[in-house]
């Protein structure tokens, strides 16, 4: 009895032994959790401190209250100029500002060009409101209001920023001078009707709690690829910080589970004007083997400069794959944009084939087709 009483007593003593290791490892394991997350937003808080001197520097930073929070409105070119030109970003492009400029350094010594950021987006403010399309136009203008710049206004949207465009053209017409869609979203009757709707989740909330944190910088490049080879470091760097500013935002969480809504009740509220209108077409806008050659090697160098796999470099084809490819670019055309372009009237269209991003693959060609469209408003 006194011997098992002995083994008894050894067990537990070796068992609060063991426990005590697996405490101190739990303990270590935690310490060294916080000191990584400590040392993460310390970093990310030290980079974009950085960051925001040389935005400041550079005329990127200008914060406007719109309520409960700010929009960064950064303006450019002349004050006094003919024209106010406001850029509008796709989804997600918190970097539009940056990435533009290369398109708008033709139109910026006799215009204003002006990038106001939506919520969520770079250096505004975030919000959990949902992004309604009437919501996200009302808070471009009370932005513009609040930084003084009056209307009328040249919107210049890119991609999804289209349909904001269009509802802001319908609503408040006497605002709008004049619309330059940069291969704005082509909105139909049925281009959305698929797309399921989605609500902001707790899983969203703690991405966005970790992205503030900094933990995007370990996967901005799952996100944001580089520039071609047109930019600069600096104009790379700058992108990259107000990607990361962005990315799971709270607000560009809610505008993309608002997307398919937005899309079509902006198209469902069209009704033909005589506000002038300039569509530049890239993503159908290839019609020539020549343009599809040159659009397949741009993107091999994109492919290269990004890392990606090489085994999606092309660029030759078949007749028979030519002849396909062109067609489909032609019925997208015929099927869905003339019709866009016809139900908002007023609306020059022209194709400039390439990446959907073609400001950033052509800035200047897009430049002069929006200054010449602006010599023929002033004519």
């Amino acid at each position: 009895m006194g011997r098992l009483i002995c083994y008894n007593m050894e067990e537990l003593i070796e068992m609060k032994k063991v426990r005590k290791i697996i405490v101190r490892i739990l303990l270590f394991m935690l310490v060294g959790l916080f000191l990584f997350v400590l040392g993460t937003f310390i970093f990310h808080r030290v980079k974009t401190k950085q960051a925001l001197k040389l935005l400041k520097e550079k005329g990127y930073y200008n914060p406007v209250s719109v309520g409960d929070y700010s929009l960064n409105v950064a303006k450019f070119g002349n004050a006094n100029g003919a024209h106010t030109i406001v850029g509008l970003a796709g989804l997600g492009s918190g970097d539009y500002a940056v990435g533009a400029r290369q398109m708008t350094a033709c139109l910026e010594e006799d215009n204003q060009v002006v990038f106001v950021d939506r919520a969520g987006y770079g250096f505004s403010g975030d919000t959990d409101h949902d992004m309604t399309l009437e919501y996200i136009v009302e808070d471009y203008r009370t932005a513009l209001k609040n930084a003084g710049i009056e209307a009328p206004y040249i919107l210049m949207p890119h991609s999804i920023g289209g349909a904001y465009a269009n509802y802001w053209v319908n609503h408040y017409p006497e605002e709008i001078e004049a619309v330059v869609f940069v291969d704005g979203s082509q909105l139909s009757a049925d281009a959305f009707e698929e797309e399921k709707a989605d609500t902001v989740g707790l899983d969203n909330k703690i991405l966005a709690l970790l992205a503030k944190l900094g933990f995007s910088r370990y996967v901005l490049r799952d996100y944001f690829y580089h520039y071609p080879d047109n930019y600069t470091e600096e104009e790379q760097y700058l992108g990259d910080e107000l990607m990361l500013l962005t990315m799971d935002s709270l607000a560009t969480v809610s505008e993309e589970c608002n997307l398919a809504a937005n899309a079509q009740a902006a198209f469902n509220d069209i009704i033909a004007n005589d506000v002038p209108k300039l569509y530049i077409c890239a993503s159908w806008g290839i019609q020539t083997e020549e343009e599809l050659v040159e659009y397949s090697k741009w993107i091999n160098r994109q492919i290269e400069i990004n890392e990606f796999d090489m085994k999606l470099r092309r660029t030759e084809y078949d007749d028979e794959q030519l002849e396909k490819i062109l067609k489909t670019y032609e019925d997208a055309r015929q099927e869905t944009l003339y019709p866009y372009i016809e139900k908002m009237g007023n609306c020059k269209l022209v194709c400039l084939g390439g990446d959907h991003m073609i400001y950033e693959q052509k800035p200047d060609q897009c430049g002069e087709i929006i200054s010449a469209f602006l010599d023929e408003l002033d004519n």
